[in-house]
């Protein structure tokens, strides 16, 4: 059953208090204008602390894969800068981030002005206010790296001059902000606070920030207390064919879902299926690259490149499941249309370039079409929760983890398993040569591991971005080349449909769509600082390169 419980309250009296996304940390003091009317009661701070969840990602941050290798943006008007390849100042996350710190250090400083408050509700607060201050900070310096480490409300005299902060510093902030977080936080909430952080969400959350900085140990002791709490499992862990639910609404509140943003119509609603996905009309927001397609497995376990069963002709056969799952292709039904990408008339608008929105690349996403909606109405007004950590992150990451620190770790190749098995793909061993899931050495399972990252996130958001940066292989990946599926037109007047000039469409042979692509440098590791911010303030310095 869909839920209603956990509302985002934007309190009108809070708007000015709170909420600032035009001026570094704030320009000007802001305490004395909430003072008079808040901080007065226990429902106070629980209403300060819900407006916090504002911080989450939303659907919108799927469309981050654009900026790997995985997806180029059909719809042609909404490609970011980042996938072109383009780092610009003006346009980089930052003021939004510090307001929301604001936020959170004005809390921390008030809270204990509320009289009669409960030690364990406050604590609960005080929780949730730790975790999204370390969540916001692990955000920038993945993004900036050094950045100014701010842990209370500033007035205007304290504005000026403000420098960065070593990420190296933040980092073990943020750290320890998190272990606040987890010692404050409840293992579960009741039915009334759905949505709400839990001890599991800051434990994985803390997993993700140490993974991303190679600090192995951490990344695995944390994931292993989620894994050992038994309160997370995968959905559809015994493989009755229901995976693909697991992206649709009804998969919402299940046992694999550990960090989301909650969306509930008609209160709260996304248009994940209409922005992204109406195949029927050739409007597919993202559009899956050949590269991506040919990442995924065939069904006993190899790699296409090495496979004795893949045929280049009918690629989607004998292949891993998941990519059926991801990605819509030429001749599959969807919404009573049946999908034609050739790039002739007689393809409609689903053809290739038959229209400024139809696909690039001869794919479409799917991982969102819940076959049950209709994307022209209801497609606008859904309330699929935005999953951010699912409870394969943190399988995948104590598999990663465990074997940087110990390569062919039994317990890595145990995790990752659990993710195969869930889809009916074969176990990865070390045990059998003669297996195509044989992994000889670390960096095998390494390779796999990370391969596994990439089929099961695919079209989820950002965590291939982020995940090349952290791996070190951006700039390969980033400026390779990217393609779209092989066709080849020919003149067949006799079978060619009247609406094509007599000719034919042959996919899956031929030459490549050649995509543009996008282009990396070492320097774009990090994003430049926006240069509204050092306008602003002098005192911050610019990353090399911009």
């Amino acid at each position: 059953m869909k839920k209603n419980y956990l509302l985002y309250i934007f309190v009108t009296a809070l708007v000015v208090g709170f909420s600032s996304c035009s001026d570094f940390l704030d320009r000007y003091p802001q305490e004395e204008l909430s003072d008079g009317s808040f901080w007065k009661t226990p429902k106070d701070a629980e209403m300060a602390v819900s407006n916090l969840y504002n911080y989450l990602p939303s659907p919108n941050t799927q469309d981050e894969d654009i900026n790997t290798d995985n997806a180029v943006m059909g719809i042609k008007w909404a490609a970011g800068n980042i996938s072109k390849g383009i780092y610009d100042p003006a346009d980089q996350g930052w003021s939004d981030e510090y307001a929301n710190i604001r936020q959170c250090n004005l809390i921390l400083s008030k809270i204990d002005e509320i009289s009669n408050y409960p030690e364990t509700d406050k604590n609960k607060v005080l929780g949730q206010v730790y975790f999204f201050r370390a969540y916001i900070y692990f955000n920038l310096i993945r993004s900036f790296g050094d950045v100014p480490y701010i842990d209370k409300p500033l007035d205007l005299r304290e504005m000026d001059g403000i420098t960065r902060t070593p990420r190296t510093e933040v980092y073990e902030k943020v750290m320890t902000d998190f272990d606040r977080a987890i010692a404050a936080l409840p293992d579960q909430w009741p039915d009334s606070d759905y949505g709400r952080i839990t001890k599991g969400a800051a434990r994985a959350m803390k997993a993700r920030a140490a993974i991303y900085y190679n600090n192995w140990d951490v990344a695995a002791s944390e994931a292993k207390k989620v894994i050992d709490s038994g309160l997370y499992e995968l959905y559809d862990k015994d493989n009755t064919g229901k995976y693909a639910e697991l992206f649709w609404e009804v998969a919402d509140g299940c046992k694999e879902n550990i960090l989301f943003r909650q969306f509930n119509y008609p209160d709260n609603v996304n248009g994940l299926i209409g922005w992204e996905a109406f195949p029927t009309k050739g409007w597919g927001g993202m559009n899956p690259t050949q590269n991506l397609v040919d990442a995924f497995e065939d069904i006993e376990g190899s790699p296409i490149s090495k496979s004795k069963i893949y045929d280049s002709t009918d690629p989607f056969k004998n292949r891993d499941p998941r990519l059926e799952v991801a990605v819509l292709h030429d001749g599959e039904e969807m919404y009573g249309v049946t999908i034609k990408v050739a790039p002739l008339a007689s393809s409609g608008s689903t053809g290739i370039n038959q229209h400024n929105d139809a696909t690039a690349t001869g794919y479409y996403g799917q991982k969102w079409l819940d076959p049950s909606i209709d994307p022209q109405s209801q497609g606008w007004d859904m309330g699929k929760d935005w999953v951010d950590i699912r409870y394969t992150e943190v399988l995948l990451t104590y598999a990663e983890a465990k074997n940087e620190l110990k390569g062919l770790d039994p317990e890595a190749f145990d995790a990752v398993n659990q993710v195969r098995r869930r889809v009916g793909m074969p176990e990865l061993q070390n045990t059998d040569p003669s297996k195509p899931t044989y992994c000889a050495t670390q960096d095998d399972l390494r390779q796999r591991i990370r391969n596994e990252w990439r089929v099961e996130f695919c079209l989820e958001g950002d965590k291939r971005m982020w995940n090349i940066r952290r791996w070190g292989i951006a700039k390969d990946v980033l400026n390779a080349q990217y393609q779209g599926l092989k066709y080849k037109i020919i003149k067949d007047p006799a079978i060619a449909d009247p609406k094509d000039d007599g000719q034919i469409c042959i996919l899956y042979q031929g030459d490549p769509i050649i995509l543009s692509g996008s282009r990396y440098s070492d320097n774009n590791y990090l994003f430049p600082v926006p240069q509204s911010e050092i306008d602003l303030n002098p005192a911050l310095t610019q990353n090399p390169g911009y």
